[in-house]
């Protein structure tokens, strides 16, 4: 039995390194094919509702996919040219920058001097580099303008699998007998009815997110406000992290644009309110049931999907991660993994 246990051990790691292996070497397949599988849970509704309307499946999907298709292009055309004006602009924060450095220098070598040590010679002007800074914006441009060149692919991928989606019941019940046909089509109905609403409600409160973000440093005047609102509705499905970068970034601009540090508390204050009603307000009641998902697990999925796949992984890692978690709570063997996955609380011991 030891002997099983331990083969059993070392097949499973064999298994994820392969595994792992399969995942980065398709990159450039599997990422697409994720991305729809995610979308088409999303839209699956509408392709069913037109249905219900008579309207052929074929005409359903191109009503769907075209518009989504346009959705896409607008707010990519939008956001490239947003940032190329963006990363143009970039060297007039460099005065800015310089001032602010310069009076740090002034206070650290002034307060290095009363406790006689010699800090004059770091040059820390150069901490920040503008230019620098200003290609890597262009270069992220690229590679999100490359990334969206593969929509392509999503967009054939998302069309086979809404053309065969409403055919999952009735080929489960010809495929089992009937003592489980039932009980199967029962759990795959609720994992899609779970993972769609958690989908949907999480791609609602990032759009509202993005747009409240949008709107405060509309109103406040902070510069490039249409960058940061879409920064916030990509980053608000990474949990904590995300949330932490999205109101960061606006929060400097603020600073460096204003020179001022109460107009930048004030964005800071502002952005973190539209995060904490979103996050634990809105979401938790728009959804109907919590995840619960463990701090760590989400921290690993990041770094795992971040490996593999680079900043689209870690935008799907979370998505994909909660999906898994769905799928193994509605299966009865894997249900332990489900509560392995999950953050352990006083009140989830009580339950």
């Amino acid at each position: 039995m030891k002997n099983y246990n331990v083969v059993s051990v070392f097949l499973g790691v064999i298994a994820v390194f392969f595994l792992g292996v399969v995942l980065l070497e398709l990159r450039s397949v599997l990422l697409p094919f994720a991305l729809a599988l995610l979308l088409s849970i999303i839209f699956k509704p509408i392709v069913q509702h037109l249905r219900d309307r008579r309207v052929p499946t074929a005409l359903a999907l191109v009503v769907v996919l075209l518009a989504f298709f346009l959705v896409i292009f607008l707010v990519g055309w939008t956001l490239y040219t947003s940032t190329m004006t963006m990363a143009g602009e970039l060297p007039g924060y460099e005065e800015r920058i310089g001032r602010l450095f310069d009076g740090a220098e002034r206070f650290i070598v002034e307060r290095a001097a009363s406790l006689n040590l010699d800090v004059a010679e770091i040059a820390w002007g150069d901490a920040v580099d503008v230019a620098a800074l200003g290609s890597t914006l262009t270069s992220g441009v690229g590679s999100f303008l490359s990334f969206m060149g593969s929509m392509f692919l999503v967009l054939l991928f998302m069309m086979f699998i809404l053309a065969g989606s409403g055919d999952l019941a009735f080929k489960v019940r010809r495929a089992f007998p009937a003592a489980h046909a039932d009980r199967i089509a029962r759990v795959v109905s609720n994992v899609d009815a779970q993972v769609r609403r958690y989908l949907v409600t999480k791609t609602l409160v990032s759009l509202g997110t993005g747009f409240l973000t949008w709107l405060v440093l509309v109103i406040v005047g902070v510069d490039f406000p249409l960058v940061w609102g879409f920064v916030a509705f990509v980053l608000n499905y990474i949990p904590n992290l995300g949330s932490l970068i999205a109101v960061l970034f606006p929060v400097v601009l603020s600073a460096l644009q204003f020179e001022s540090l109460g107009i930048a508390l004030l964005v800071l204050g502002l952005l973190m309110a539209c995060q904490t009603v979103m996050g634990n307000v809105v979401e938790p009641r728009m959804m109907g049931f919590t995840l619960n998902l463990s701090p760590l697990l989400i921290l690993v999925s990041l770094i795992f999907w971040g490996w593999l796949w680079g900043a689209w992984g870690m935008v799907l890692a979370v998505p994909l991660t909660s999906a898994i978690k769905i799928l193994f709570e509605n299966l009865e063997p894997l249900r332990p993994l489900s509560m392995l996955m999950s953050q352990w609380t006083p009140e989830s011991q009580e339950d």
